[in-house]
């Protein structure tokens, strides 16, 4: 597996790791006026979401794909956040994150990563999305292991 690849499962090995340990703190905030453990999990389970079915198969293809502006993140961080909190057990959340996680990976792992696609006039690689799909997951999992 590509090595870059490989580093997306760090997430699902952090999942992993959570899964049955007690887990009453994962819905209470992390800091004053921050999200919940819980809806951190959430928010990177909706993002790769939305990576694998709305960018992922215009990437593989080489697509120009359309921006996204700060209003539709700040709504799809809320919808994470919400869905979080609904009710849906910490398992199923981890459940879920995991497998949308797996989804990517299976998809990537075989693909020429120097392949090309445009975002809002701007030429990216599979390997620099992916990059920073990495340091997402790197500034989300400090948190989650802080507390």
């Amino acid at each position: 597996m590509n090595t870059l690849v490989n580093q997306l499962t760090k997430w699902i090995d952090y999942l992993e790791e959570i899964q049955g340990v007690p887990h009453e703190e994962f819905f209470q905030p992390i800091a004053e006026g921050k999200w919940s453990k819980a809806a951190i999990i959430t928010h990177i389970m909706f993002w790769d979401r939305f990576f694998f079915e709305e960018r992922l198969p215009s990437m593989l293809d080489g697509g120009v794909l359309s921006g996204i502006d700060a209003n539709q993140v700040e709504e799809m961080n809320k919808e994470a956040e919400a869905y979080a909190h609904s009710g849906v057990t910490l398992s199923e959340i981890i459940d879920a994150a995991i497998l949308q996680r797996k989804q990517i990976v299976e998809q990537l792992q075989e693909q020429d990563l120097s392949k090309s696609f445009t975002i809002k006039d701007n030429q990216y690689t599979l390997e620099s999305y992916v990059k920073g799909e990495v340091e997402h997951d790197i500034h989300h999992l400090k948190q989650l292991k802080k507390g």
